[in-house]
């Protein structure tokens, strides 16, 4: 089967949220566990100019398999603001917002787990986030017969797929860009 198959209710899909005005965000974090903090955080507008990027001194070390991933190290982070620090200025830009994220369920976890772990109440709602990756699955188009739904597929793969110039480089505002390029890709598909 030829891939994708764009189903015109996904690209509608992806116009509408477009018309929303949302904000990008994506993480980077210590890990993927349940005891992972955010260590980099970057916010883009739908224009993918920056809103807010930062590095986060996590209180842990950075595991070397996660700093093999992201590129960044403990030494990158030792100066960096603690999450206390940042919180504030990201929650300002988040607040009543719609926020696409590549794979929203993994860092809406994070966000909430770094909050929890300095006392701090998550204040973003579940719902003001939509998914990028669900919503690149669904114009894909791979069915997954094992999990009764379209197969997810990487950032990386996604962005080469729509032929974006911009690198799935695990940087979190390089990330936030691609994925708000991303959507807008969908957005404005054409079947050839």
């Amino acid at each position: 089967m030829p891939y994708p198959i764009a189903h015109p209710k996904v690209i509608q899909r992806a116009r509408a949220v477009l018309e929303l005005q949302p904000i990008f965000l994506d993480t980077e974090t210590t890990g993927t566990g349940q005891i992972d903090r955010i260590i980099q955080v970057g916010i883009v507008n739908a224009k993918g100019e920056t809103l807010f990027e930062s590095l986060v001194n996590p209180g842990m070390l950075i595991p070397s398999e996660s700093s093999a991933v992201n590129g960044i190290t403990n030494e990158m982070v030792l100066n960096a603001p603690v999450w206390t620090q940042i919180w504030p200025d990201v929650e300002a830009i988040l607040r009543g917002r719609v926020i696409g994220i590549y794979n929203a369920d993994f860092d809406l976890r994070l966000l909430r787990q770094t909050n929890k772990a300095y006392g701090l109440p998550m204040s973003i709602e579940t719902n003001q986030a939509f998914c990028v990756m669900k919503l690149f699955a669904a114009f894909y188009g791979e069915w997954n017969a094992r999990n009764n739904g379209f197969k997810s597929q990487k950032l990386e793969f996604a962005g080469k797929f729509l032929k974006i110039s911009i690198p799935n480089s695990h940087d979190a505002i390089d990330d936030a860009r691609l994925t708000a390029a991303l959507t807008w890709a969908i957005a404005d598909y054409q079947s050839e």
